[in-house]
């Protein structure tokens, strides 16, 4: 795994700076996956975006169809990738459901350990499972689209691609994961 390699150090700051080489990021990887299944997509360039806020004010003609992907792990140490159209929120108790855990077992992870043990940029996550340990959950309701579109691994390009070849790709399992709403 690839971890912090350093310090930068600068006049009035100090960050810390993550080194991720080429071959380990997920951009690197879901082309390589895509190329593999020969899926046909369209890859969408535009500024960064690091929220679904920033997807519609830099990217609007992206959002009616756009996949949002939220990290987890679970207790066993599994990834989850859970995915739901990005103007809905996980329901929690939903999701561990399908997962066959406790509640209590699932666990949000930081944009930082993400970027740092998935390679995804903050903004640019997708569904796809990047090593041996993800499991991707996409929610039902995502059926209903054609083509969607998704985080590419890097917040500044998104993937378009028919939702039958997302889900051959990544091997997700579909189920209800949404909150009912109020």
């Amino acid at each position: 795994m690839c971890r912090p390699a350093g310090v930068f150090q600068g006049l009035h700051e100090s960050r810390t700076v993550i080194f991720v080489p080429e071959e380990y990021m997920a951009y690197q990887k879901i082309f390589a996956l895509l190329r593999q299944h020969h899926i046909t997509f369209t890859l969408h360039e535009h500024e960064a975006v690091r929220t679904i806020d920033d997807a519609r004010k830099k990217a609007p003609y992206l959002v009616d169809r756009l996949i949002k992907t939220i990290v987890f792990t679970a207790k066993h140490g599994d990834w989850i990738l859970a995915g739901v159209p990005c103007t809905e929120r996980i329901d929690y108790r939903k999701l561990a459901a399908v997962l066959e855990i406790n509640r209590r077992q699932l666990r949000s992870v930081s944009p930082g350990d993400v970027e740092r043990e998935l390679g995804f940029e903050v903004g640019g996550v997708g569904p796809f499972p990047v090593q041996d340990n993800v499991r991707v959950i996409l929610d039902g309701s995502l059926g209903e689209y054609e083509v969607v579109c998704c985080g590419s691994g890097k917040n500044t390009r998104t993937l378009e691609l028919t939702f039958h070849d997302l889900l051959r790709v990544t091997n997700g399992q579909m189920s209800p994961i949404i909150r009912n709403p109020c």
